[in-house]
């Protein structure tokens, strides 16, 4: 069974889904709203809070054009990202030690060496590759070399691209691998999530962890994902939605939304069950009264042969089951039956 241990969680067979709200850079590239970040993650009982951690002009030319429609033509991706790197190394230190003190696990997402570096530096627990950079192996490979857990998303990428990814970290020694199924576009349209992927990548690589990073609207497609395989679950994440600096707020869940995705992503866990039929207590008193038992149609005296004619099938199930109605045809009674009353093994001559 694929496990894995990050910080103080294992994620995989027989555990709770693993959940990940994605700050990204919602916090506009201002400290206090980081800290206000962590502190709504907290508050909505996520297990993790994830950042990303770039600067602009490591990231893209000044002429990207974007890939998201967000209504604003008049912008490169340069122009975005830029007015949302500006936190400090030191703003970020304070991010990851305020993340201690509300006990909350925190890691990011590094979009060149440096920002590798610098998490590193605050003894982060993993590490999370965008789907982005699934054929960036260079940075693959240096963040795979500090040998810590990686989630690395699969949006865009090709069965090969996935397999030469996660090879590239291998050959760095490192097998603390959750492959996140991911489909980049900036809302998801639910006919567009593709969770039959998830059931692939699992057979595909049966000793890592599966998960799912969803762009989708609402809580539905998560928590469905969680019958496919999903082990982890990832979601866009802010504690306003109606702000307006970072494109990522108006497809993220707020504090009252991803605390809700928490509480259907337990009920998904407990109502999954076995695959096998099997007795519940709920289903006791069920049993007994909404079942059917056989029941005599009038009054039978002792010593009566039975046949067809003097029987009935009636509620309640506390008698002989009707499964045996063919087979206790003549039996005879061994006392008197009442008209209308279940008839009890210890009623006739049949032996079981």
């Amino acid at each position: 069974m694929a496990k894995i241990k990050i910080g103080n969680s294992i994620i995989g067979e027989k555990n709770p889904c693993f959940t990940i709200a994605e700050a990204g850079a919602n916090h506009d590239g201002e400290l206090e709203k980081a800290f206000r970040l962590i502190d709504a993650a907290k508050e909505a009982n996520a297990d993790s809070v994830k950042f990303q951690t770039y600067k602009a002009s490591k990231l893209t030319t000044k002429t990207a054009p974007k890939y998201w429609d967000d209504g604003k033509n008049n912008e490169t991706q340069y122009d975005v990202f830029k007015k949302l790197d500006g936190l400090s190394d030191n703003d970020w230190k304070e991010i990851f030690d305020y993340a201690k003190t509300k006990n909350i696990m925190c890691f990011s997402t590094p979009f060149d060496n440096d920002s590798v570096d610098l998490l590193y530096s605050f003894d982060v627990p993993a590490f999370k590759i965008a789907s982005a950079d699934i054929t960036d192996l260079p940075l693959i490979k240096k963040i795979a070399s500090k040998q810590l857990p990686v989630f690395i998303s699969t949006g865009m990428a090709s069965e090969d691209e996935i397999s030469f990814a996660i090879n590239t970290i291998e050959d760095q020694g490192n097998r603390q691998i959750i492959i996140m199924h991911c489909i980049t576009s900036y809302p998801t349209k639910p006919e567009d999530a593709n969770l039959e992927m998830i059931s692939t990548l699992t057979k595909k690589f049966p000793d890592y962890v599966i998960g799912f990073s969803d762009h989708t609207i609402g809580t539905i497609v998560p928590v469905c994902s969680t019958f496919y395989g999903a082990k982890c679950i990832e979601k866009h994440f802010t504690y306003n939605s109606q702000l307006q600096t970072s494109p990522d707020h108006r497809l993220s869940l707020d504090t009252n939304g991803f605390q809700k995705l928490v509480n259907e992503l337990r009920i998904s866990e407990i109502s999954r069950g076995s695959n096998l039929r099997q007795k519940f207590d709920s289903e006791v008193e069920a049993v007994k009264y909404a079942r059917r038992s056989i029941v005599s149609k009038n009054f039978i005296p002792k010593g009566t042969t039975l046949t067809e004619d003097l029987l009935d099938v009636k509620r309640p199930g506390t008698g002989i089951s009707p499964t045996y109605f063919y087979k206790i045809l003549g039996s005879v009674t061994l006392s008197d039956i009442p008209e209308d009353t279940t008839i009890q093994w210890d009623d006739i001559s049949y032996s079981k």
